[in-house]
């Protein structure tokens, strides 16, 4: 290694480090596994540490819950034989009724892409009143922010947990000028700092077909130092009905400046048609789609329109430039 990228390398670590936040966000474990809720599959999360997956998520009884949301209303969930997660519920703040089916989504698109850097998500529905006698002496709060249906029943996303997530401030310089003259810059990307643009390049794209307006307000991008990986944390601020047309503008934008893709990727994006994307989304409950077919339209049409932006790249700078990434 040069001594320059050395020089950078060091010097995007001593950011990472100095930009840690203390604090506590819905975390997830950042792994691959089946898309059905009904299946048991064996992971390995960043520990090390070998899980079964959904089921025990699904079926385990809740043995304590609190309150951790700041601009959402989301628990951290303790259940019987350790397991943690954050559960993002139907709540009553408006941005906030139905915002829990994004993290799943997500999620499933993210599988379907074969992308792990989203975090889990499954749809998980509790009677109100069982979360509300595990959660001790804070139970005001559940009152005020919870909105469970007529029968009582309160559905919602449930995220396992990861015990040591740090927050980079990727959207703030000196570290967004950073990754911004790797990915809109024709210079080389110095070899330490090539995972850490290939994965900023998917997430711009993610992003962009999800129509996730809030990645960049502060604090919804991870990193698990252990494994080098970007973790695309709080995905409630996609598939809205009406996302944002400014930032989707502003999005647009940036992407047409992008000068380097995952070829993985964009071959996923051009297998998945109209009709795929729907099978990938799947049900909440049996016989209730996750996403309506209005929401679906609208992915599947910023999935093509972020191919027509690499397209054109690609007629530019050829195939080998252009995607740059695995």
């Amino acid at each position: 290694m040069r001594r320059s990228e050395l020089a950078g390398a060091l010097f995007f670590l001593a950011c990472l480090q100095a930009c840690q936040r203390e604090r506590e966000a819905p975390r997830a474990e950042v792994v691959p596994s089946a898309a059905s809720e009904d299946s048991v599959a064996v992971a390995t999360v960043p520990s090390g540490r070998a899980v079964s997956d959904e089921a025990l998520y699904l079926t385990r009884a809740p043995v304590g819950a609190r309150s951790i949301g700041n601009t959402s209303f989301v628990l951290k969930v303790k259940f019987e034989g350790g397991l943690e997660a954050a559960f993002k519920p139907r709540s009553q703040r408006p941005r906030g009724t139905e915002r829990y089916k994004a993290e799943v989504a997500a999620y499933r698109l993210g599988l379907a892409l074969g992308l792990t850097q989203i975090p889990r998500a499954f749809p998980r529905t509790f009677a109100a009143s069982t979360l509300r006698s595990v959660f001790g002496g804070g139970a005001a709060v559940f009152e005020r922010e919870a909105f469970p249906g007529p029968d009582g029943s309160l559905p919602g996303a449930l995220i396992p947990w990861i015990p040591k997530l740090e927050f980079p401030a990727l959207d703030r310089d000196p570290l967004r000028a950073r990754w911004e003259k790797w990915l809109t810059s024709d210079e080389p990307i110095a070899q330490a700092d090539r995972s850490m643009a290939a994965q900023i390049s998917t997430m711009l794209v993610f992003d962009y077909v999800t129509a996730n307006w809030d990645r960049w307000s502060g604090g919804n991008i991870g990193w698990i130092a252990a494994t080098g990986t970007v973790v695309f944390i709080d995905n409630d601020g996609a598939f809205y009905d009406t996302p944002p047309s400014d930032w989707l503008a502003r999005q647009h934008a940036l992407l047409r400046r992008v000068r380097v893709f995952s070829r993985r990727l964009v071959t996923s994006l051009r297998a998945l048609s109209r009709e795929r994307l729907g099978e990938a989304m799947g049900e909440e409950r049996p016989g209730v789609p996750l996403l309506a077919a209005g929401l679906l339209d609208a992915a599947d049409a910023r999935r093509r329109r972020v191919l027509e932006v690499i397209g054109a790249r690609v007629l530019l700078a050829g195939e080998d430039r252009a995607f740059g990434f695995e």
